[in-house]
């Protein structure tokens, strides 16, 4: 087995390592049979064992490394002027965070009734643009100009609805990501400070 070989199982092995730690494993390799040199490489391999004994060896010398990293604590100290923070806090955060939220609540309840309004009004313009073509018809026979009038209004409705129709999956699109996209900000801030 020569150098190259030898790297390319130990990469095999090493594969599942987090990347920085793959890429300093597979540099640290590279510089022991660099600083060895070309003619002591079965050495080196001699004194690696085989890939997966390197391997295994470096995996545990990761993991005992992790298992006694030191531990963050707090302090008694700062964990008292934390509770005691939010004791004071409370009274005007939590108030303030049930505004916040209802204000929330209330922008997209208005932004949804504005989106039913405006389907509300394209429905009525349909059926007022109905009821006008069809009262002109009856009114032709009294009143031709009149006839054509309330006919040719009940057209225009029916034009106007139909250019603003297509707008409304527009406004559903905007208001369903607006809404989203605000409630998964708050809840990640939310999630990032418990």
């Amino acid at each position: 087995m020569n150098r190259e070989s030898y790297l390319q199982q130990l990469k095999k092995y090493l594969k599942k390592l987090p990347h920085e730690d793959y890429v300093d494993a597979i540099d640290y390799f590279t510089e022991y049979f660099d600083e060895a040199g070309i003619e002591n490489e079965q050495i080196v391999i001699k004194e690696l064992g085989t890939p997966k004994q390197a391997a295994s060896e470096l995996l545990n010398q990761l993991v005992e490394k992790q298992t006694h990293a030191p531990v963050k604590t707090w302090s008694m100290k700062r964990t008292f002027w934390l509770a005691l923070l939010a004791i004071f806090a409370a009274p005007i955060g939590i108030p303030l965070a049930l505004t916040a939220i209802l204000l929330l609540f209330s922008g997209i309840l208005v932004l949804f009734s504005l989106l039913v309004a405006f389907i509300s009004l394209l429905v009525a313009d349909f059926l007022v643009a109905g009821k006008l073509i069809l009262r002109g018809l009856v009114a032709l026979p009294v009143s031709f100009s009149g006839g054509v009038s309330l006919i040719g209004l009940g057209a225009l409705l029916i034009g106007i609805g139909l250019l603003v129709l297509p707008v409304i999956p527009t406004i559903w699109k905007i208001t369903k990501r607006w809404s989203l996209s605000t409630v998964t900000r708050l809840t990640r801030k939310q999630v990032i400070r418990s």
